[in-house]
């Protein structure tokens, strides 16, 4: 429903754009394009977030070696990022999993670009998988980066953003944050949590999926 006045909004302000203004209302037309473009970007995040809690509800769970599932999704993050150091920290043995593998690709998905965004070329992401006595956790560690204090607690909320400032960013577009609260949402389909922390020593940042070995 709000699709709709949006490109209307947006369609008036071009054509009030072609007229000719004087450099006051020039800056308050541009203004208010920013504000429209960032209203459309919230809409699509919220429309991304609502397909994929329809996405949970339907996925197709089965058991899978979490062990060769993680060392082949991180060939393929190399593939994408060869520049970058992306290690791997395994088991010396199969780890059998019920999941939904294609919602956990997904998390995994967007951590492993949380960490690429968030570092500089020559700092290294590592890909942890951790079997405990009841649970599993899968890692995503980076160095380079520190989670700033004030955004602690609300990391995995719904539009909150680890990147720049909009205002500072060269891209129209704002990045609203909705990659990490999709991990959330995953996580909390298996029954499990995610968190993240600062590693000792100023040594990077981790984001952690806990996952309970059972399907709730």
């Amino acid at each position: 429903e709000l699709k709709t006045p949006l490109a209307i909004t947006r369609s008036s302000l071009e054509n009030l754009s072609s007229q000719p203004l004087d450099q006051d209302a020039r800056r308050f037309l541009q203004r208010a394009q920013d504000g429209v473009e960032r209203q459309t970007a919230i809409v699509r995040a919220m429309s991304e977030a609502s397909r994929l809690e329809a996405a949970i509800n339907s996925a197709d769970w089965e058991t899978i070696d979490l062990n060769l599932w993680l060392q082949h999704s991180a060939e393929g993050y190399r593939s994408v990022h060869p520049q970058r150091q992306i290690e791997t920290r395994v088991p010396g043995h199969a780890v059998s999993y019920r999941c939904a593998p294609e919602l956990l690709a997904q998390a995994l998905d967007k951590l492993v670009d949380n960490a690429i965004s968030l570092s500089g070329p020559d700092d290294k992401v590592s890909l942890h998988l951790l079997p405990h006595a009841g649970h599993i956790e899968l890692a995503v560690q980076n160095s380079g980066s520190r989670l700033p204090a004030e955004l602690q607690g609300r990391l995995f909320n719904s539009l909150v953003s680890l990147r720049e400032n909009p205002a500072k960013s060269q891209s129209a577009v704002p990045h609203l944050g909705l990659g990490l609260y999709i991990v959330r949402l995953v996580a909390q389909a298996h029954g499990g949590l995610a968190s993240a922390r600062n590693l000792p020593g100023h040594s990077g940042v981790e984001f952690t999926l806990k996952l309970p070995l059972k399907k709730p």
